[in-house]
C-alpha cells in the first residue's frame, strides 16, 4: 500500500500545473488574428448574431438560467455567457488557460469560424 501511494504521488508531481487563478498573464498568438471585437460589442448580441459572428460553439452548456458558449481558434478559447436571449459577458484564455484580452480572441475566433 505504501508503494502504491508513492507511485501515485510521483504521477501527480509530473503532471502539468495550470491554474485560472494563478495571476499569470496569458499570451495571444494566432496565425489568423482577425480584427479585434470589443466585449462591449459582444454584450447584447442575441443568439442569431452570436452564431453569425462566431459560428457554431464547440460547447453549449446550460447552468441554471445562463448558457455558456465555448469557441476556439488556433490561439485561444473564448467563453460567451448568455442570460435569457442576450450575451451578458465574454472572457478568453490562451491554450494554457491563462487570461488574455477577450477582444483579440473574439477577432481570432470570428476570422477562423467554421460552419457545422
Amino acid at each position: 500500500m505504501v508503494v502504491t501511494a508513492f507511485l501515485l504521488a510521483g504521477c501527480v508531481e509530473s503532471a502539468p500545473q495550470y491554474s485560472l487563478a494563478g495571476g499569470e498573464t496569458g499570451v495571444f498568438r494566432s496565425a489568423n488574428p482577425g480584427r479585434a471585437i470589443p466585449v462591449s460589442q459582444i454584450t447584447g448580441m442575441d443568439e442569431r448574431q452570436i452564431a453569425a459572428t462566431f459560428g457554431p460553439p464547440k460547447l453549449d452548456r446550460r447552468d441554471a438560467s445562463t448558457r455558456v458558449l465555448r469557441y476556439s481558434s488556433d490561439g485561444c478559447v473564448l467563453f460567451i455567457y448568455v442570460n435569457g436571449t442576450q450575451a451578458q459577458y465574454a472572457d478568453a484564455y490562451d491554450p494554457q488557460m491563462r487570461p488574455i484580452p477577450a477582444d483579440r480572441c473574439a477577432g481570432s475566433v470570428a476570422a477562423q469560424k467554421r460552419s457545422a
